[in-house]
Order: C-alpha cells, then structure tokens, then sequence
C-alpha cells in the first residue's frame, strides 16, 4: 500500500498528507514508516498508534488527527490494497464535480503473488468475477451525486471532515469487532438529507491472502456482514425478527437449487452458493439474538 501512495500522481492545488493507523497494543509497524517520512512524490507520510481494539476505533482515530491537522477531506484504503498511479486525481476530480459530502469508489482484485492451490485457484477466479459484477453494477446505476446499487465502503472512500466536526457523525465504536461502521456512518450521513456519490474510475486493487480464499471463509464473511446489518435492520423495524423465519422454505428451496446446479451453472456459483447461505445463516441468528465478531481475530498479513 504504502509504495503505491510513493507512486500515485498528485491532483493539483491539493496540500496531501498520508497517515498509518496502526491498531494495536504496540507500535510495530512505526519504524517501517517512519524510516520514509516522505514518499518519493513528496506527500509526507504519518503514523498513528490507537491501542484501542476495533475497526471503529481505528477509522475514528484517522478522524481526529484529520480534524488535528484541519483537513477539509478524509480520505480511507484498506492495508491490504495498492492504488492506481492516477487513483488520488480521479477520486479529487470526481469530488470537484460532485455535490455530495461523501463518495466511495471501486475496488478489483489485485494478482497474486503467492502459490495457490487448484480450489483456492477456483475461489480467486470467483472473487474476480464478483468483484467486477459489482464494478459493472456500480458503473451503470451510481453517479456523482447518487450512490445507486453501488457499496460504499471505507476500503475506497472520500467524506468532508465537517461530518465529524460539525455533524458529530463517527463510526460506531459498538461494531469495533462485528465490522458494519461505515455502513452505519453511511446511514448516518443519508438520515441528515446529505448527498453521496461514486466515483467510478478511482480504482484501488485489494490483495486477498491465501486463507480469504476458501468457501468456508467466504460463508463466514458474508453470515457475519448479514447479521450485523439484520441488527441494523431490526433496530429499525422489531417485526423482521419475526418475518425472516417465514422466508425459511423459500430461502431452502432456492438454496438447494443453486448447489445442484453448480455443475452446470456460472463459475461464480459456488461462491454464490457460500454468501448465500452465510448470508442467511447470519440473518438467522441476528433474529434469536446472535452477534459475530468477525474482526476479533485478523487474518492475512
């Protein structure tokens, strides 16, 4: 991540500074950071260390030191993506041009570097695929100023500070380990009637490791992303705790269905197959009370 920021091009009249949030109890990583203060384009590179446990905690400590520094823009890439020489320009151009006061971007996989096996092989080519149907969707349905059927999340992510300073709106520190922050944040700025938006050709490159690639992991993500939004969802609405039990055979059939005809159907099925029911499992157990916490233990490097 932090070579390709090295590399990217800089969009004019911009004062751009980087920042590293390391979230743990020590600061391992401050010595590979700041041993390049400056990047070899020029953009200062800082390091902060939040000891506090969660992804919420971090994404709220890049906030404060943005409001430290008096940044008019937040900007947010996950530690394991790389970004596009031109990613910086497109995503900044595309805020000039927009209205909204928060916009995601899309995201692709990265090729990868380390030996696979023929399944997680198979589970790459999945990832790909999915990957690119969500750019394509994304791509014809959002624009600068409405978000359409894309998912804006902080692995791609661009807000106005004043969201923090002046609206008080942070990430939710009770989702540190379920995940689930920025969609809630995105909730949060839609409930007070301001405009979001997409930057569709601001690409970064997410690097999967070796044990993301697997169905069992992939069923794990996506009960875990499902429970916290049923959370979300019953928070709202108390009757879909009870409605989501009715969808049960249907849910089943359809189940059932997708498995027999992975032999024959798209090569994205399987991975479909493993969301779907993850998916479901999820909303399932959020109904009698169940909460994951899919961050508690990390994976990858």
């Amino acid at each position: 991540m932090i070579a390709s920021w090295g590399q990217m091009d800089l969009p004019a009249l911009c004062d751009i500074r980087c920042l590293i949030v390391e979230n743990d109890e020590q600061p391992n990583t401050q010595p590979l950071v700041t041993s390049q203060s400056v990047l070899p384009n020029g953009i200062p590179l800082d390091y902060a260390l939040e000891t506090e446990a969660g992804i919420s905690c971090a994404r709220n400590r890049a906030a404060k030191e943005a409001l430290d520094q008096d940044a008019d823009l937040l900007i947010f890439v996950d530690d394991d993506e790389t970004v596009a020489p031109d990613w910086l320009v497109k995503l900044i151009d595309g805020y000039r041009q927009s209205e909204a006061v928060l916009l995601g971007a899309p995201v692709l996989v990265a090729p990868q570097n380390e030996p696979l096996t023929y399944l997680q092989s198979v589970a790459l080519k999945n990832m790909v695929e999915v990957y690119h149907r969500r750019d394509l969707s994304a791509a014809e349905t959002a624009t600068l100023n409405s978000r359409g059927r894309s998912v804006i999340a902080t692995n791609n992510w661009v807000a106005q500070t004043r969201l923090f300073r002046e609206e008080n709106i942070w990430f939710d520190e009770a989702l540190r380990f379920s995940g689930g922050e920025d969609t809630q944040f995105l909730v949060d700025v839609m409930d007070r009637g301001f405009t979001v938006g997409w930057v569709k050709d601001a690409y970064v490159y997410e690097t999967i490791p070796a044990d993301r690639l697997s169905l069992s992991y992939q069923f794990r993500r996506a009960r875990d992303q499902a429970n916290t939004s049923f959370h979300r969802n019953m928070s709202k609405k108390p009757s879909r705790r009870y409605t989501i039990f009715l969808r049960i055979p249907g849910k089943l059939i359809q189940l059932v269905f997708l498995f027999l005809s992975i032999p024959f159907a798209h090569k994205t099925a399987p991975l479909r197959f493993a969301r779907m029911a993850g998916g479901f499992w999820g909303k399932l157990n959020s109904a009698v009370g169940v909460r994951y916490k899919h961050y508690a233990k990390t994976t990858g490097h």
